[in-house]
């Protein structure tokens, strides 16, 4: 019995064109992967900036309700977009909150308003609702803000 061994040198052109093809397919699926892995990243940077934010906000709102001596705005009962109170042993009376376009500003006595917010986050919307004292249960301040879209809100008791 002979037997023939026949040595083939380089490859076919079916066989370039389906090694390519793999290799193509290989690279594809991991830039894909490094893609979505970015675009996570990105997602959840956004996220933490947005969740700083709304935390540094409330606890803006918390220091200007805490040790007030009187709320001018909202009324008793009532909601509105601005938060006008009066702190006692505060020599710069009022305190004002409000939104402006979608910022947030504080504004101490006759200063300049400053803006809370940071430039890279938009307030959609912040409302202000007073509640009034029920049962042992102390006047509060509700506060309902939207930051990018998402809803963050507190509510605050008044201690004095």
């Amino acid at each position: 019995k002979n037997c023939y061994i026949i040595a083939m040198k380089g490859l076919t052109l079916i066989e370039t064109i389906i090694y390519t093809a793999l290799v193509f397919i290989i690279i594809s699926g991991f830039l894909i992967a490094v893609y979505q892995i970015l675009e996570s990243n990105n997602a959840l940077y956004n996220k933490i900036i947005t969740e700083q934010e709304a935390n540094f906000l409330l606890r803006k709102f918390s220091w200007a309700v805490s040790g007030v001596s009187s709320i001018n705005l909202p009324a008793g009962g009532a909601a509105g977009s601005v938060l006008l109170v009066n702190k006692v042993n505060f020599s710069e009376n009022p305190l004002i909150f409000d939104l402006n376009t979608s910022d947030i500003r504080l504004k101490l006595g006759s200063n300049e308003p400053a803006i809370l917010n940071n430039q890279n986050v938009k307030i959609n919307s912040l409302i202000f609702q007073r509640l009034a004292a029920v049962g042992n249960t102390p006047e509060a301040i509700k506060i309902n803000f939207t930051v990018d879209t998402q809803l963050f809100g507190a509510t605050i008791y008044l201690r004095k």
